[in-house]
């Protein structure tokens, strides 16, 4: 009888390139992929030993044999070299997972590069402009046959997967926020921090009452009650991807907010302070402003006393309850939590991708173009991703009156 292992191991392994593959998210999608044996996993970043180093400890699982994981190998690949897209196209991948942010500002060149080598696609970038305008491809990844899919992190895909659970208990939905605040015991986030503060004063419209109303990256300053052992964080508005899918979806809402912060709470009342003044257009340069307060917040991010290994996302969903036993409606909300422990939260942006991944290359291939990742995973598909970690989720239906 033929060894089934044998013959596996004989196909040619699917090749996925992770850009950013060892920083803060990629290298914990590489993890996630090396569990898939047909795959073979190429760790690409600007420091060839780091991506080599880290591709070496991807092997390095005691629980599980070579022959069931993926290979990998690291590689020196930047986003910006003058030949990024002769590169690409002499590795020969079959996805390119772009993790390479910040994404705001970014332009779409490593997307381009994979649509002229007919790659597949997936990003995790939470910039507004970036994911929305990803459409703008659409032509020429439908031309090459070519799947381009952005945002597959925390926003909008987690988010959008949630939408897509719990909105079937509503008869109809009045209102959404999303709030983040991520733990601050995070090595080497210092990329990740950063990304906070490209946005700082931007301004941008949010609806409330109905109305669109103005706002700003950085405005309405509140405290959000996580569950335990969060606890209670301090937030402000940001112009998540959400604040322009959602209304696509649900164009009757009343009220629409996204919320993000960072910790310690003092850095998130310097980080309010500072989008103030950069969003009046006072005589400073905004992004001096924004280079010195993100040093200001690296360092309390390394030696304030009082970090958290503990970071969540909430979101909250009003509107009118439907019952479907009785048939009974009412006014009520639904709360939804998941929250990383012990350092455990960088797992979450991490899981859709890696979802989205499995998708692509085991379970079929995704209709070609290029589109933001709205409801492109679903949410058991990303706890399943999180199940080996410290991470929880729960829910709470309030029904009001």
């Amino acid at each position: 009888m033929p060894d089934s292992s044998n013959q596996q191991s004989d196909q040619p392994r699917k090749k996925v390139l992770i850009l950013g593959g060892y920083g803060t998210f990629g290298s914990r999608i590489a993890h996630r992929l090396a569990n898939e044996p047909g795959l073979h996993l190429i760790i690409a970043g600007r420091d060839r030993f780091k991506a080599e180093l880290f591709a070496s400890r991807l092997h390095d699982h005691p629980s599980q044999e070579s022959l069931q994981r993926a290979s990998a190998e690291g590689i020196q690949l930047d986003r910006n070299s003058a030949d990024f897209a002769n590169q690409i196209n002499r590795l020969n991948v079959d996805l390119l997972i772009h993790c390479a942010g910040p994404f705001y500002g970014q332009d779409y060149g490593v997307a381009e590069a994979c649509i002229a080598q007919a790659c597949d696609y997936i990003d995790i970038a939470e910039s507004a402009a970036f994911v929305c305008n990803i459409d703008s491809l659409d032509a020429s990844a439908r031309e090459a046959g070519t799947t381009v899919i952005s945002g597959a992190g925390t926003l909008p895909a987690l988010s959008s997967a949630v939408l897509a659970a719990l909105t079937d208990q509503f008869s109809r939905i009045d209102g959404v926020s999303v709030h983040i605040s991520p733990a601050r015991q995070i090595r080497d986030a210092h990329a990740t921090q950063r990304s906070g503060f490209d946005f700082l004063g931007d301004g941008f419209q949010r609806i409330e009452n109905g109305q669109q109303q103005d706002t700003y990256s950085g405005n309405y300053l509140q405290r959000v009650p996580f569950g335990h052992p969060v606890g209670p964080r301090w937030v402000c508005d940001y112009e998540a991807p959400d604040q322009r899918l959602i209304p696509q979806h649900f164009p009757g809402l009343r009220s629409l907010q996204t919320t993000t912060g960072l910790q310690p709470a003092p850095l998130q009342f310097g980080l309010a302070a500072c989008a103030n003044i950069a969003h009046r257009q006072f005589p400073i340069q905004r992004e001096a402003l924004r280079k010195q307060m993100a040093k200001v917040g690296h360092w309390l991010a390394d030696h304030w006393p009082m970090r958290s290994a503990n970071g969540g996302m909430m979101m909250e969903i009003e509107g009118v309850l439907s019952d479907q036993e009785s048939g009974r409606q009412g006014a009520g909300a639904v709360q939804w939590q998941i929250l990383g422990l012990n350092g455990d939260g960088p797992w979450i942006p991490a899981a859709p991708a890696a979802a989205l991944a499995r998708k692509l290359l085991i379970g079929g291939k995704h209709s070609a173009g290029a589109r933001p990742c709205w409801q492109q995973v679903s949410l058991n598909e990303i706890l399943e991703e999180l199940t080996p970690y410290s991470v929880v989720s729960m829910m709470e239906v309030e029904p009001q009156g």
